[in-house]
Order: C-alpha cells, then structure tokens, then sequence
C-alpha cells in the first residue's frame, strides 16, 4: 500500500454530506467550494453548501481546505478594468472563507475553464499572453491578500489550453504552490450511474478499495512541466475520480483524492499555529 492519505472534495453539487460517516470512513482531509466566478448574478458566486460544510469537517476531525473555481473577466467589463474582476472574485472568495485558523489547509484556487469555456478560449486565442497575465494575478494576489501561498487544482486547462506553461518563458513561476492535479485513469468498464438512465462513468475508480488495488503506488498522467512533467513529477493531491461511490457519506457520486505523502506530511502543509507567548 502507498500509504497516501484519503480524501474528498465537494460543492452544492454533492448535497448534503455527513461528515462524521466520511471521518468514519478513513476521510482525512476534504476541501468545499467556497465560490465561483466574478458574477454576483449567478447562482453559483457562492456557494450554497459552503457555510454547513465548512464547520461541519472541522467537528469531524477532518483536515478542511476551501477553493474558489476561477472565472475569466466578465464580457461587460472593459479591458482597462479586467484586474478589478479578477480581484474582485479573490477578495469574494476569501471574504466568505473567513480567517484561516490553525490546521486549516491554504486556499485553493481551482484553475479550470468550467466557468465559461467559450470566453477563456476565445481570450487564450486572441492573446495567450493575456490570458495567462489574468490566471498569474490570480495566484499572485490571492497569495497577497491571504498571506498564504495558494494550492493549485487543475489539469487540461493547463496542460492544453494554456499551453502547459513555463516558469520563465511565460512568467508563470509557480513551482512551489502545491499542486492538486485532476486526473482520471480508466481502471474498469464504465458502468451505468445509479438513478441516471442512459448515462455511465468514464471508468476512474469508484472508491479507495478500487484505487488501492488498480492506482496504488501510481503517478498522475499528463504532469505539467511546470512540476516536473512525466520524468520528476511533483504532484501533492490527486483528484483520481469524479464518480466515487460512498453510500455512508452521501447517496451522489463524490470526487475521490489522495495526498502524495503520510498524514504527517499533510499536517505539516497546514496553517502552523501562532508562536507560544
């Protein structure tokens, strides 16, 4: 056995989520979706489960982090005035995340283009160099603002429609964040979705036991070169699933992670407590 630690990530989309029955389960830490976006008219700018998740994990025991997925300036807004957006939805995030206490895991920033594909593609075409000053000021200012340097989730938006990019070709000099990559291996025939009619997974892993006997002990595929690519990968979490299957924590599928490293190791990734006296 790898000896990599369990755990989960989830959002309004999961429900409700008993959080004693995921400690229960060997669940060691997790991360909630705190936000979404830049549009305070949506109904996602902040999440609807964030606030029972969020103490609920802490009483649990269960190691709790909070991640706000991205969302490109809005079509409204003048060029001029794309950082206001862009700080305007870090400043959201972290206002509803509140203080980071001590064991709290840092502040994620999801990197993907789930938000609004159309407008990131059409922003990295025009001008990839644009696109990528936008996802830099996004790690930069919610480092500055959090006084924490900010885990990364992400995976093809990177590696594909940012172009993988580079420390210093690209001025993307985030190496040292922890990456949390999202990636899926097929480990058996996709199987129908309960209560879904017509639909299947796509062959990931539906529990620990599934990974442990089809993933463990593996590296991610498709590493970014920005941590070390295929041959010296650097990776911290691996999202391995998106239709895990733990009936004790909740009747929907849930995404599945793993932390590369023991529980110590995670501990020591936390928010360290103040200095004695």
């Amino acid at each position: 056995m790898d000896g990599r630690v369990h755990g989960i990530d989830v959002s309004h989309n999961n429900g409700a989520i008993d959080w004693d029955a995921a400690s229960d389960a060997g669940i060691q830490f997790a991360f909630a979706k705190v936000s979404q976006g830049c549009d305070p008219t949506k109904p996602w700018y902040a999440d609807t489960r964030f606030a029972e998740n969020w103490p609920a994990m802490l009483d649990a025991g269960i190691l709790r982090g909070g991640y706000h997925f991205i969302g490109p300036p809005l079509a409204t807004m003048p060029q001029a005035n794309w950082m206001d957006d862009i700080h305007s939805q870090i400043d959201h995030f972290l206002d509803l995340l509140g203080p980071l206490q001590p064991g709290d895991l840092p502040p994620v920033l999801d990197l993907e283009n789930g938000d609004n594909p159309g407008r990131w593609q059409s922003l990295i075409t025009a001008d990839r160099a644009g696109a990528l000053a936008l996802v830099r000021e996004l790690i930069v200012y919610t480092a500055a603002q959090s006084g924490v340097t900010p885990i990364l989730y992400t995976g093809n938006f990177w590696t594909g429609e940012l172009g993988d990019p580079s420390a210093v070709g690209d001025n993307m000099p985030f190496a040292a964040n922890p990456l949390w990559l999202s990636q899926y291996p097929c480990v058996h025939t996709p199987v129908p979705l309960p209560g879904q009619p017509g639909k299947t997974d796509s062959g990931e892993a539906a529990s620990f036991d599934e990974y442990a006997l089809k993933l463990d002990g593996r590296t991610p595929l498709h590493m970014p070169a920005l941590w070390g690519g295929k041959d010296n990968p650097n990776w911290t979490f691996w999202q391995f699933s998106a239709f895990g299957k733990i009936p004790a924590i909740s009747p929907n599928v849930l995404d599945l992670d793993v932390f590369n490293g023991s529980l110590a190791q995670l501990e020591a990734l936390t928010i360290p407590a103040p200095p004695a006296g």
